[in-house]
């Protein structure tokens, strides 16, 4: 993990460094996102779409069942 460090300002401006520019590709009028966890803050490029960006987010969760897996879980039925 690398770390980098600014000094908020007396108006709290922050310069993002350029290190962290260029490790989240930020340009000039980009937006991002301060994600707070806690007393976490995480960083980030705001996403031009934010459904195109979470689509497919966590699809392992939603994968249809294998057939092995089915007939194993209907042989725990009852009848």
């Amino acid at each position: 993990m690398k770390t980098a460090t600014a000094q908020v300002s007396s108006k709290y401006q922050v310069v993002i460094p350029k290190e962290v520019r260029t490790a989240l590709g930020i340009k000039p009028h980009d937006q991002v996102l301060f994600l707070i966890d806690g007393d976490v803050v995480y960083l980030r490029p705001r996403p031009t779409n934010f459904t195109e960006t979470l689509s497919g987010l966590h699809a392992h969760v939603w994968q249809q069942p294998g057939e092995q897996w089915l007939k194993e879980e209907r042989e725990t039925w009852e009848d």
